[in-house]
């Protein structure tokens, strides 16, 4: 797509606009790289004492992409599993924030020891990715590469999955083929299609589609948290995988609710205690029987 945009700089004196320079032409990644840049120096601050929690919640472009990470960090410390795999890796930022939650619960992530694997359309994102962690395993593709996430704890934001045509074969592929993962998503009563002012495409799946490749096998399980229905459609964030998996996951999550039970502004933030559905009440959202 021959995107076109446009970035203004200067400042203001009196309240009036005063332009230092505007560009014009395919600047995403120009804006987007400012964004992820500032938020990768903000969790880095975090990690050297610099900044408080409060200061990092609030700084954040995104303030859910903390609880988002904070069920990365979980996968990737108690399961054996340590290959994992991100659709729309940008810069690879979570890897702050796993330094982040190292720091925060004290139990420390050893990133050397984890095959890092990601897939993004950028060039310019995949050129610094590379560059910017070059002590880490990590191989990064343009296309998504399917092989690499066989087996793999997988994520995705819900934007990176909604700018993907096919999402709804993408998510069915790594239902039935990663070993768990986790993502946020959106979707419409009907297959809706949505232009956002970056000149980027949305495609919203039907919720009856995004339903039907959720596997119904003894040994997959999904659970959903943060579901919020809207007028056209429904939002969620859920995590999936092999049945053990998942269920460790949730013992955890459920130790740790107790240890900071005490510590409201932490579990405000990361929301380690909103209680998971499990696909039934899902069904019963939806109006969907079984």
């Amino acid at each position: 797509m021959n995107l076109k945009n446009y970035i203004e700089f200067g400042s203001f004196k009196k309240n009036k606009k005063i332009l230092y320079q505007k560009l014009y032409g395919n600047l995403y990644d120009t804006y987007m790289l400012s964004r992820y840049f500032k938020d990768i120096y903000n969790l880095h601050l975090f990690c050297k004492n610099k900044k408080t929690l409060n200061n990092l919640f609030k700084s954040i472009h995104h303030s859910k992409d903390l609880r988002l990470n904070f069920i990365n960090y979980l996968f990737l410390k108690y399961l054996d599993n340590k290959k994992f795999y991100e659709f729309g890796q940008t810069l690879y930022e979570k890897i702050f924030f796993m330094k982040v939650f190292s720091k925060i619960f004290k139990r420390e992530i050893n990133l050397k020891n984890i095959r890092w694997y990601g897939n993004d359309i950028s060039k310019m994102f995949n050129f610094f990715c590379l560059n910017f962690h070059k002590d880490l395993d990590i191989d990064i593709f343009i296309k998504p590469n399917f092989k690499k996430m066989n087996n793999s704890i997988f994520f995705s934001k819900g934007i990176s999955l909604l700018y993907e045509k096919n999402n709804i074969k993408l998510i069915k592929y790594i239902f039935n083929k990663s070993a768990c993962g986790s993502f946020d998503f959106s979707c419409y009563n009907k297959n809706h299609k949505e232009y956002l002012n970056t000149g980027y495409k949305l495609y919203y799946p039907s919720i009856k589609n995004f339903y039907k490749i959720i596997p119904k096998r003894k040994n997959f399980k999904i659970m959903f948290k943060n579901i919020k229905k809207k007028k056209n459609g429904i939002y969620f964030e859920v995590i999936f995988g092999k049945k053990d998996n998942v269920e460790k996951i949730l013992k955890i999550l459920k130790k740790i609710n107790y240890k900071y039970k005490k510590k409201n502004y932490l579990r405000k933030i990361l929301k380690f205690d909103t209680n998971f559905q499990d696909l039934r009440f899902f069904e019963k959202t939806i109006k969907i029987k079984s």
